[in-house]
């Protein structure tokens, strides 16, 4: 029996099941996550002259309005230097801006442009599109439940990481 962060007791019935690193459930995710970035990849840059990266700090930075690197780095799992060269390429590209924060001079803080805007809503579509096709064999209960365990299961890892950290 393990506990985990909320206090609950799982058996160790997982370490029965596996037979090979095929078997593990987040090497698995971790699979599809790996297929899913690579058809991404391709279709943003063929598509919209983007990476995978560049598109999610766009999109990221959308959702937020102005925001702290930092906090945006804290996101995406990334680390500042890998993030401090998309931010780079993207306020190369206008599709955003970056200035000091008016809190703490350090920092740096972006926010996209009004053509980063057309470009993320653009895009967003096309990606709504694809994940529709890419989730048709699951049900709308089934997607339901998938985006509740990953909202779970990523709250649980990214206090690990930080425990960890």
């Amino acid at each position: 029996m393990a506990k985990v962060a909320d206090g609950r007791t799982i058996s160790s019935s997982i370490s029965r099941e596996v037979a090979s690193i095929m078997d593990v459930v987040t090497f698995r995710m971790s699979r599809l996550v790996a297929v899913q970035n690579r058809a991404g990849q391709h279709w943003t840059d063929r598509k919209f002259g983007l990476s995978l990266n560049e598109w999610w700090l766009l999109a990221v930075t959308h959702a937020h309005q102005f925001v702290r690197a930092g906090d945006i780095a804290d996101m995406l799992a990334m680390d500042k230097s890998q993030l401090s060269r998309l931010i780079k390429s993207l306020v190369a590209k206008e599709l955003i801006k970056r200035s000091s924060d008016p809190e703490d001079a350090r920092a740096t803080m972006i926010h996209v442009t009004g053509k980063g805007h057309m470009v993320h809503d653009r895009l967003l579509k096309e990606a709504v599109r694809r994940s529709e096709k890419e989730l048709a064999p699951l049900s709308d209960e089934e997607l339901r439940q998938l985006n509740d365990l990953l909202e779970r299961l990523t709250e649980h890892n990214v206090g690990l990481l930080h425990k960890n950290c």
